[in-house]
Formats: structure tokens, sequence, C-alpha cells
């Protein structure tokens, strides 16, 4: 899980988040935003952008695939990097 800071996905953000995604072409890799119900591939900018989360959104991320402990790791260093 994290938590969604300053003003949410911006555009920069979210290519660098989706790139990193798809970097992982054997895993599924989600974007959950369970109080709304939502679910985005994390490989899709336009799906990480239409999530249109605010500061203090708090979501989950899923992988399924051979390196998903990898690509979570990945992902949630990176995420931390460029908050």
């Amino acid at each position: 899980m994290f938590v969604v800071n300053r003003t949410g996905f911006h555009v920069v953000k979210a290519k660098k988040f989706s790139d990193l995604a798809s970097s992982f072409p054997t895993e599924e890799i989600r974007v959950v935003w369970q109080e709304k119900n939502v679910i985005s591939d994390a490989k899709s900018i336009l799906g990480i952008m239409a999530l249109d989360v605010t500061k203090g959104t708090v979501l989950e991320l899923r992988a399924e695939g051979p390196n998903e402990a990898e690509a979570l790791e990945a992902l949630l260093a990176l995420w931390n990097e460029i908050e």
C-alpha cells in the first residue's frame, strides 16, 4: 500500500510508474483504489491518470507473475523516490 502525497499522480510520475511496470512483461500489475472500488492497469499511463487520485488517497499495488515480488519492490522504491 502507498499513500498519494502532494498533488496526486501527475503526468511525469504516471509515465515513470507505467514505464517501470511495463518493464515486467510477465507480471499483471494493478493499482487498486479500494475506497472507490476501482482497479487500474499499472502499465497504462491512461489507466493511472484516470484514477484521478488526490492528496491522501490510499492505494494498493498488486502484482501476479513469476517476478511479482521484484516488481512490487521496484515500483514502491520508485514511488518513494519520486514523492
